[in-house]
């Protein structure tokens, strides 16, 4: 019997990290607890506060990854360069990872606001259509056991470690999981809100509507458009080809094979897709039991 020859990784591309897990079961399960959300004003609030409060990390755990990769730009070097302060290319690798977190903090497309700000309209207008008090808005606010259990893990997730080169690439194993991931969270939260329930609920109220938050003007959806929408891209896949071209890049940069790079990350990318189960798991849980005021 003949036994067919393992063929060495050569170039990461989305097809390695898409055969990772079971993309279907990973969608339903998330389009499940969005429509579970979408069925009462309150529901939504709860559940976009809970998906809003995990994302505000995003941006400053990026920057970072970028910063222990660059600090750690010894472990890069170009092969054939004699000269050793000619030869490191951390800087190059963190740049890669770093492209993400400047959409965080100043979006181009909404006045240069931090994605915090524009998660604020968003939430501010549901508050409203759910029509919460205050009182209410500020107990939602409030942090339950699991959801800090869940940032720790997310935090501990984009660490890396300065000068472990196993560690930094798990990481971006990590972040490499958290784009590719968010592009589907935020295009099946953009698809129920706003097309599976077309002409009603929130969809209905949010016609012409704008919000005020630090200043500014902002749209109330723009937050989950400029991300990922219905059918099409957002920042989140543009995010996602940089993550990759970092790994590329740091293959090119390191001793070990591609094989053992690509296990490293997708190390990472596993440990990050799991924490996305347990966040809509905990979501739906605590909305399911949660007694609408509306």
């Amino acid at each position: 019997m003949l036994v067919q020859e393992r063929v060495a990784v050569t170039e990461f591309t989305i097809e390695m990290f898409h055969d990772l897990f079971d993309r279907q079961v990973n969608d339903a399960n998330i389009e499940k607890t969005i429509e579970l959300a979408a069925t009462n004003p309150t529901k939504l609030y709860y559940f976009m506060q809970r998906y809003a409060y995990f994302n505000s990390y995003a941006g400053s755990l990026v920057a970072r990854l970028a910063s222990s990769i660059g600090i750690s730009y010894q472990l890069f070097r170009q092969k054939g360069v004699s000269v050793a302060d000619q030869s490191d290319r951390g800087l190059e690798i963190a740049a890669k990872v770093f492209a993400a977190t400047v959409d965080e903090h100043a979006d181009a497309g909404a006045a240069q606001v931090p994605h915090r700000t524009l998660a604020q309209s968003t939430l501010n207008a549901i508050g409203d259509y759910a029509n919460l008090s205050d009182i209410e808005l500020n107990q939602a606010a409030q942090t339950p056991d699991w959801m800090h259990e869940i940032v720790t893990d997310l935090i501990d997730g984009y660490q890396g470690k300065i000068d472990d080169v196993e560690a930094l690439v798990t990481a971006l194993g990590f972040h490499i999981g958290s784009e590719l991931l968010a592009d589907r969270e935020y295009s099946l939260i953009d698809k129920v809100v706003r097309y599976t329930n077309r002409g009603s609920g929130f969809d209905d109220w949010l016609k012409g509507k704008q919000v005020e938050i630090g200043g500014k003007r902002l749209s109330p959806w723009y937050w989950i458009v400029v991300h990922g929408k219905h059918n099409a891209a957002g920042v989140e896949a543009d995010h996602f080809q940089f993550a990759l071209d970092a790994l590329n890049l740091l293959a090119q940069y390191r001793p070990e094979s591609n094989d053992t790079i690509l296990k490293w990350a997708a190390n990472g990318f596993l440990s990050f897709a799991q924490l996305q189960q347990r966040l809509f798991s905990e979501i739906a849980a605590e909305i399911t039991v949660l007694t609408p005021s509306v």
